[in-house]
C-alpha cells in the first residue's frame, strides 16, 4: 500500500492553504548553502595570500591578494565576492558589479520574505524566472561571468621546479583552476586541483564556483541552478483546498459554483417567510459544509480574468500560481450573505419566486402589483 502523503496547512492573511508535502525547494535551498559554507577555502586551494605579521595596515590572517580584504573562507563566501569591485581579478574583463553576488543577494530576500507568504504566487514566478535567466546567463559559453572560463595561463614548456624554459609567448592556457601541473611543479608544497576542475578547453571545466552553480561535481552535486529549477517546477504544485476569509463578498459572484449554490437557495421556500424575505442566517450557514470548485474563466462578460484572480481579490491576496482544486468559505454573515445575493440577481433588478411574489432584500427591486381592474369596476358601479 503507497503511504500517504501527509499534508500541510499554510496560513496566509487568515485564508487556509492545504497542500501535500511541502514546498521541496526549500530544505534543497538550505541544504545547498550548509553545504557550500562547509567547503572551506582551503579545500577549494583559494585561500588568498597569508599575512603572518601585521604590516601594511593588513591583520594577521588570510587575506585577498588584490584588495587586501579578509579572504573568504567557504566556498558561499566566496560566491558573495564572486567578481565584486573588491575581489575580481585584474585582468578581469568585468567592472566588478555583475557577479553571483547580485543573483544570492536576490535569492536571500526572496527565501527571507517567503515565510510570510508561504504559498507560491505569480508573482513568486516572475522572480524565480529572473532567477533562472541570470544563472542561464552564468552558464553560456562566452559569458565572462563563467566560472568554467576563468582564465589563467602556464609556459608550455617547464622543468621540473616549474621554470619556463620555452619562448616568452609559448605558453598553454587554462580554464576553471589555477592550480595545475605547472602550478604544483612550481610550488612543490601546494596541492594540485583534480584534474576536472581545470581544462585547456573552453566551458568543460567545473572547478569549485561552478559545481556551486551548475552542480554535478565532486564537492557539489546539487547546485542553485537545479535548486532554482526544482522552485520553478513548483509553481505548479497543486493545492488541494483554500479556507478562504470573505473580504469582499460580492466577488464570490463571479465563481459559476458559487452562483450554483445562491439560486439553489434561492429556489428553497423554506428559506423565506411569507413576504418573500430570505433567512439570511440559515442561507448563510449552508455555505460552511461546502466545497466549491475552480473553473477557467469568471461567470459573466464584465468580469475579465480567471477565477482564480477572483479568489485571489476575494480573499485579499497575491494570485497563487499553483492549481487551486477546491475552496471552502470560512463563516460568513448575513450582510456578507445579502451582499452576495444582490450581485448574484444585479442590483436594482428584481427576483420572482417561484412560488409567487418577489425576493425582497435591500438592493433589489420588488414591482408595483399591477391593479385590479375586475376590482375597480365594481367600485365604480356602486359608489360612482
Amino acid at each position: 500500500m503507497a503511504k500517504e502523503t501527509k499534508k500541510s496547512v499554510i496560513n496566509y492573511k487568515g485564508n487556509e492553504f492545504s497542500i501535500s508535502g511541502s514546498y521541496k525547494f526549500i530544505e534543497e535551498y538550505e541544504v545547498w548553502k550548509t553545504v557550500c559554507e562547509g567547503i572551506s577555502s582551503k579545500r577549494l586551494l583559494s585561500e588568498g595570500r597569508k599575512i603572518r605579521r601585521e604590516r601594511e595596515g593588513k591583520k594577521v590572517g588570510q587575506i585577498d591578494t588584490k584588495s587586501g580584504q579578509p579572504h573568504p573562507d567557504n566556498l558561499y563566501g566566496q560566491l558573495e565576492q564572486h567578481v565584486t569591485a573588491n575581489y575580481r581579478r585584474d585582468n578581469s574583463p568585468n567592472k566588478g558589479g555583475t557577479g553571483t553576488f547580485n543573483l544570492l543577494r536576490k535569492i536571500n530576500q526572496f527565501m527571507k520574505d517567503f515565510p510570510d507568504v508561504g504559498i507560491l504566487t505569480e508573482e513568486h514566478r516572475e522572480d524565480l524566472e529572473e532567477f533562472k535567466r541570470d544563472i542561464d546567463n552564468f552558464n553560456k559559453p562566452n559569458s565572462t561571468l563563467n566560472p568554467r572560463n576563468i582564465t589563467f595561463k602556464s609556459p608550455s614548456k617547464y622543468d621540473k621546479k616549474g621554470k619556463n624554459i620555452g619562448g616568452p609567448k609559448e605558453v598553454d592556457v587554462y580554464y576553471g583552476h589555477y592550480a595545475n601541473e605547472w602550478f604544483k611543479a612550481k610550488y612543490p608544497d601546494a596541492k594540485k586541483a583534480p584534474p576536472k576542475w581545470y581544462s585547456t578547453s573552453k566551458n568543460t571545466a567545473n572547478p569549485p564556483l561552478a559545481q556551486a552553480l551548475f552542480g554535478k561535481g565532486d564537492l557539489v552535486k546539487i547546485g542553485l541552478k537545479q535548486v532554482i529549477d526544482i522552485a520553478i517546477a513548483e509553481l505548479n504544485k497543486d493545492i488541494d483546498n483554500v479556507n478562504i476569509v470573505v473580504r469582499r463578498p460580492s466577488l464570490l459572484n463571479r465563481f459559476k459554483s458559487i452562483r450554483k449554490h445562491v439560486f439553489s437557495l434561492l429556489n428553497n421556500k423554506n428559506l423565506f417567510n411569507k413576504n418573500g424575505v430570505p433567512n439570511l442566517t440559515k442561507m448563510a450557514q449552508t455555505f460552511q459544509s461546502m466545497r466549491f470548485t475552480i473553473e477557467g474563466r469568471t461567470a459573466g462578460k464584465r468580469y475579465a480574468g480567471t477565477e482564480k484572480e477572483s479568489l485571489a481579490r476575494t480573499a485579499g491576496i497575491d494570485v497563487p500560481a499553483g492549481n487551486i482544486k477546491t475552496f471552502t468559505l470560512q463563516k460568513i454573515g448575513r450582510q456578507a450573505m445579502a451582499s452576495l445575493i444582490v450581485a448574484v440577481v444585479g442590483k436594482g433588478k428584481s427576483k420572482k419566486l417561484r412560488w409567487g411574489g418577489y425576493l425582497r432584500l435591500r438592493g433589489l427591486k420588488v414591482p408595483e402589483e399591477p391593479e385590479d381592474n375586475v376590482k375597480k369596476s365594481w367600485h365604480e358601479y356602486l359608489w360612482g
